[in-house]
Order: C-alpha cells, then structure tokens, then sequence
C-alpha cells in the first residue's frame, strides 16, 4: 500500500500541462470567417521512486493527446470557439466553448466554457509550453481544473489589463453544485517593455458545504535578449490544504534548440519543504510547430521522506 501510495502523490503532483486554446490561427477553412487549429502531443516517461524503505519504477507510454478547436467569426466583433480533446476514444470532453464579443476600445466579454485567468502557466498555450508537465501550483490555483462555466468580462491597454470571470466553481463540463459563485480576477501590468507584472486572486466555496477556495498569487516575466525569466508565487488556502508555492524557470532561445530549467517548490502549512528541480531541452529540427522534448527532474520531500526523479520525452507536432 505504501508503495502505490507513493507512486500516485507523484503521478498526482506530476499532472499534465494545463490545456488552452492557441493564440495562432492556425488554417483558414473560411477566409476571415473559419478556422482550425490542432496540437497532437504523445509522452513516454520513466520514473523512479524512494522511500519507506522501498524502491519502484514506472515506464509508460501515456495517452496520446490530441487538441483540436473552430473558431467562427459572426462579424468584426463577434466571435464564437469550440476547442476539444479528441484524443479520447470516440472524443474526449469540451475543454472551451463560448460565444465573445471584442472591441476596439480593449473590452472582451465572453460567455459560456472557457480557460480562466489563473497563472502564467495555466494561461500558456498546449503548443507553446516550455516544461513537460507544469509546476506543483497548478493543482492548487482553482478547484476543479483551469477552465470553469460563467462569464468573463476584460479590458487590455497598451501597458495594463484585467480580467474578472463569475463561474460555477464546479469545474468543465460540470453541473453547479451549491448556489455560490466563483470569482476570479487578475491584474497585469508592463512597466517596462522587458518586464511584465502581474496579481491575481481565486475567491471560491467548493462542493454542497460551500467550504472557502482562496488562492493569492504574484506572477512576473523578464526578457532579455534570448533569455526568459518567469515565476510565481502562491498562497492558497481551503478546507484540505494550506499552502505557499512557487516556481522560478527560466529558458533560452538558441534556434533550432531551447535549453529549460526550473525549479519548484510547495510548503505546506505546518510541514516541510516538498521541492523538485527540472532541466530540460526543447528541439524544433524541422519546424517551429514540431518540437520534441526531453526533461528530466528529481524530487525530494522532506515531510514524508520520499524521493522520485526520472526522463520524460515529448513528441509534438500542430497546425
């Protein structure tokens, strides 16, 4: 038992990246009224793991992903996005599905399924991620996943831009299920044009009890020639867990290839430090939309006393 424990807090904290629509137009199917975009990705990984006095491994080839969305433009301001996970058998679920309106003035309001402001990760495209699978504050910045049904109501300028969405808080493709709402605002700033700040909050009440979701987070971007810094850092708080979390990542642009660290971390109230460093390397040998990619990580908690590391290897190609 302690064994399959071990292996899933791993798998668990290991989650996949966060899944969004890409921000390319991919294929235009209608010249300016019709397009398609799709990323397929598929992941082999070998983990190894530590403790309790016990020693296994796992070698895997995971479920090949593949993404696929329409968006249909009505007129010059409205628009509507279907974007799925056909990758499962028969296809998979309804990751967005929203009707929006833009204009010129920076206003946006959406309604319907879509990707909640959450983070820089949860925010950064599936085609366009620099990491394997995401940092430990992922599973912590809303209950249910990343995406939500509610609405959604932004404004951007040149240097400055807010999101604020009203959702259910029960998660995709999920019925409410307590008469609360969820609410989720985010804040960024530009400062400098090599600089990029931003705040964000998740204010929600979980599950029939309605029991408090609180997540507080500070994110920031700096650029410097090929070099890109990124972090965030979190504080959450809910009925099951109380904690800080952080990651500090950084990648460099060199063509055809694209070195990638970061390191991570989750301090749980009361316990201690859980961290785990990730290095890696992106290669794009024929195309800037196919990428293979190698991590490899180790891990060290220091409350329970168990270690893991291992390679995982992505194939990935989109339109």
């Amino acid at each position: 038992m302690s064994k399959l424990l071990l292996v899933c807090c791993s798998a668990v904290c290991l989650a996949g990246p966060a899944m969004s629509a890409p921000s390319t137009v991919g294929l235009d199917l209608v010249p300016g009224r019709l397009s398609f975009d799709a990323v397929v990705y598929h992941t082999a990984h070998w983990w190894w793991f530590e403790g309790g006095g016990l020693r296994s491994d796992e070698r895997v080839f995971e479920r090949p992903v593949a993404l696929a969305g329409f968006t249909g433009r009505v007129n010059s301001v409205s628009s509507v996005r279907c974007y799925f996970d056909i990758g499962e058998t028969y296809g998979g679920p309804v990751l967005d599905m929203y009707a929006q309106l833009n204009w010129n003035s920076g206003w946006t309001l959406r309604a319907g399924q879509f990707l909640l402001p959450v983070g820089l990760e949860a925010m950064t495209d599936a085609a366009d991620q620099k990491m394997i699978y995401n940092s430990f504050i992922a599973g912590y910045a809303k209950p249910g996943g990343t995406r939500d049904i509610g609405a959604l109501v932004a404004w951007h300028g040149d240097d400055l831009a807010v999101s604020f969405a009203l959702v259910n808080g029960a998660g995709a493709n999920n019925w409410d299920d307590n008469r609360a709402k969820d609410l989720c605002l985010r804040i960024g700033a530009r400062p400098r044009q090599d600089l990029e700040l931003a705040g964000r909050g998740y204010f929600g009440w979980t599950g029939p009890s309605e029991a408090l979701w609180r997540t507080l987070a500070a994110e920031a971007t700096y650029r410097s020639g090929s070099w890109v810094l990124r972090t965030e850092v979190q504080n959450h708080e809910s009925r099951d867990a109380q904690n800080n979390a952080g990651y500090l990542e950084a990648n460099l642009a060199l063509g055809r290839w694209e070195p990638v660290v970061r390191a991570d971390f989750i301090l749980p109230q009361w316990q201690r430090l859980d961290a785990m460093m990730t290095g890696g390397v992106n290669l794009r040998p024929f195309s800037e939309h196919f990428v293979v990619m190698l991590n490899g990580f180790y891990r060290r908690n220091f409350q329970d006393e168990w270690a893991a590391y291992g390679f995982m290897l992505r194939v990935q190609a989109g339109l």
